[in-house]
């Protein structure tokens, strides 16, 4: 009889599987644009108590072809204060009739932390699935308790592009004692319907059509359905806590992870003092000060416990001469209060995206923190795990987003360095000779702000690896021989200056008696975005920058110029771009470019523009002149 009822369940099971995921059952809409199909995408989060919840989550997601194997998310992170619960796979043919299933032991369990960890505590369990054909469907179940309830996750309906969406369920379970915040982004023109209820809310999502990334876009998260969800009291790594504005988060921040962290001894104490004796200026203060944690110090990752929220204190800093960002950035603090001069410990997200923390939303966010300074005339900015990057100078890891200064007095949020495309400036002066069939070239490129952040680099690489950068710098010019470089990087003035020589035999073209040469040989801008005539998003352009170029050509012997590029002259919302060629003499060119390029979001109506105005950029980049036999 037991045997009969546990064929009966496996039967009734293996029914509904077939029935519920066959592919045939998709709606057509949902195909469209897609790579994968989420059949249903269901969480529910139980908050028991400030430092105990469970999270019970159920993926079911149909890949449609080999890109789509990116959205199963078959992860789950566990650590000490985080225990799995349950997790497995079941794998499904396009009939929905099941073919493989996975157990926990069967999902591959390694360390959730890359290269440059010396501790961590932080673990992935993942599932490695080789499909035998196309579509195949996984259905995923993970459930884990957590004492962590300072992470609440944030349930997004759609988590990428080419993705449609069946079906996306969340649920947030919570005693009415609890005081909770949470923000709705983006749920009105997806129609994300919110329920209240007596155990708490209820968010359902149904037949989200897939997205089509676009050039430029904004980042997914700004304009995709999305729930942010935060406990007023809440637990960390052993660490209770209480916020509803960020001067309070950062209160808790100062008081609970940093406060007792900043004893040193004295003897450092008093060499730090002996390196500023005599210097008024705390700016050449500062910069002393970075300069004495950059020459002693190097950068280790530590993601322990609340180590991965607390910094190493001072002292051990100090002892071990290594640190991760927040202990290295702690230290920097310390010394600089040492010496008479108070700095912030500052908390950001971190990355290339330029992401902002939430402005209106305090939370645990970030990933990164640093270092800021306020002088009474300038902000000063120290990225404490770079060991070459000058004081005070920001990268595109950091520029330009919102960030979270904390202090004694609590938090505040403020922004980062902004670049203007003024500051970000490479300015190309070269002399180039010409000869019927061979070109040598004297390059000195001198560069700044972001433009700055590409180059500084290379002062650390090795001479195959900068003569790489350089055949791809110019990777238009055929046959290029680099015959000499230099890189100056002067980190008082934060500015690169570089000094290229070289020579190609695979740039001219030949006509007859003629000779076809593209003045622009240096800094060539070839990039056009795609063509778009159905734009539904803003044009996101992240950083400007401006580029001057200014190129003495010495025209091949016994040739003259018959046909010259005409003056290019561009203004618009986007930037600015002129082009002129002046005739020195009877052998000599004055090539003179100027491209400025603007930051900012502009509506999708002008999208066509900006290509339009990228694409008179690339042609006029590629113009070339015409040199006639005498």
């Amino acid at each position: 009889m037991r045997l009969l009822l546990i064929l009966l369940l496996f039967t009734v099971t293996h029914t509904v599987l077939a029935q519920d995921y066959n592919f045939s059952k998709i709606d057509p809409s949902l195909l469209k644009n897609s790579d994968a199909v989420v059949r249903l995408d269901e969480s529910t989060v139980l908050v028991k108590s400030s430092d105990n919840m469970e999270v019970t989550s159920q993926r079911v997601v149909t890949v449609l072809n080999e890109s789509g194997s990116k959205h199963i998310n078959a992860t789950a992170f566990y650590d000490k204060e985080t225990s799995l619960k349950n997790l497995e796979a079941v794998i499904l043919d396009a009939n929905g009739k099941e073919i493989e299933k996975f157990k926990e032991k069967d999902f591959i369990d390694q360390t959730a932390t890359g290269e440059g960890t010396l501790y961590s505590d932080s673990r992935v369990k993942f599932l490695r699935y080789t499909p035998i054909k196309f579509p195949y469907t996984v259905v995923l179940t993970k459930k884990y308790t957590t004492s962590d309830t300072a992470f609440m996750p944030r349930w997004y309906f759609m988590d990428g592009y080419r993705l449609s969406v069946e079906k996306s369920e969340f649920n947030l379970n919570i005693p009415i004692q609890i005081k909770y915040r949470y923000k709705d982004n983006n749920l009105t023109s997806f129609e994300v319907k919110r329920r209240e209820n007596e155990a708490g809310v209820k968010y359902t999502a149904v037949n989200l059509k897939a997205l089509e990334s676009e050039d430029f876009d904004p980042e997914f998260r700004d304009f995709a359905p999305n729930v942010q969800i935060a406990l007023e009291d809440f637990h960390l790594k052993g660490v209770d806590g209480h916020a509803t504005t960020w001067k309070e988060f950062g209160s808790w921040i100062y008081n609970s992870l940093l406060k007792e962290r900043g004893e040193i001894s004295p003897s450092t104490i008093q060499k730090v003092k002996n390196l500023v004796e005599g210097i008024d200026d705390p700016k050449e203060k500062v910069k002393i000060v970075y300069q004495f944690v950059q020459d002693n110090t190097r950068y280790i990752s530590v993601q322990m416990g609340i180590g991965g929220w607390e910094p190493i204190s001072a002292n051990e800093v100090d002892r071990v001469k290594y640190g991760d960002c927040k202990g290295l950035t702690n230290y920097t603090m310390v010394l600089l209060k040492a010496i008479g001069i108070e700095s912030y410990y500052t908390i950001v997200s971190a990355g290339s995206n330029m992401r902002s923390l939430d402005f209106d939303f305090p939370s645990l966010q970030g990933n990164h923190a640093f270092l800021n300074v306020s002088l009474e005339d300038e902000e000063i900015w120290l990225e404490c795990t770079n060991q070459v990057v000058p004081s005070n100078f920001l990268g595109t890891f950091t520029d330009n987003r919102y960030v979270l200064k904390v202090g004694s007095n609590g938090g505040e949020i403020v922004k980062s360095r902004e670049y203007l495309p003024e500051q970000s400036r490479q300015i190309t002066n070269a002399e180039i000779h010409v000869g019927e069939s061979e070109i040598t070239a004297q390059v000195e490129i001198k560069s700044t702000g972001i433009q700055y952040n590409q180059k500084y680099g290379l002062a650390n690489d090795s001479e195959e690896d900068i003569e790489k950068y350089y055949k791809h710098y110019w990777d238009y010019v055929n046959a290029i021989h680099i015959q000499s470089h230099e890189l100056i990087n002067d980190k008082d003035s934060i500015v690169t200056t570089e000094k290229v020589n070289f020579r190609t035999s695979g740039y001219l073209s030949k006509a007859g008696d003629r000779i076809l040469f593209a003045p622009n040989m240096l800094n060539r801008n070839a990039y056009v975005p795609k063509r778009d005539n159905n734009r539904k998003r803003e044009v996101v352009i992240k950083r400007g920058y401006l580029d001057e170029d200014n190129f003495i050509i010495e025209i091949p012997k016994g040739y003259k110029v018959e046909a010259n590029l005409m003056p290019t002259a561009i203004t618009n919302d986007f930037g600015e771009f002129e082009v002129s060629v002046e005739q020195l003499t009877e052998s000599k060119l004055h090539y003179k470019r100027r491209l400025l390029m603007k930051s900012g979001n502009f509506p999708s109506t002008m999208y066509n523009d900006y290509r339009d105005f990228r694409k008179t950029i690339s042609q006029v980049d590629a113009s070339k002149i015409v040199f006639i036999k005498k």
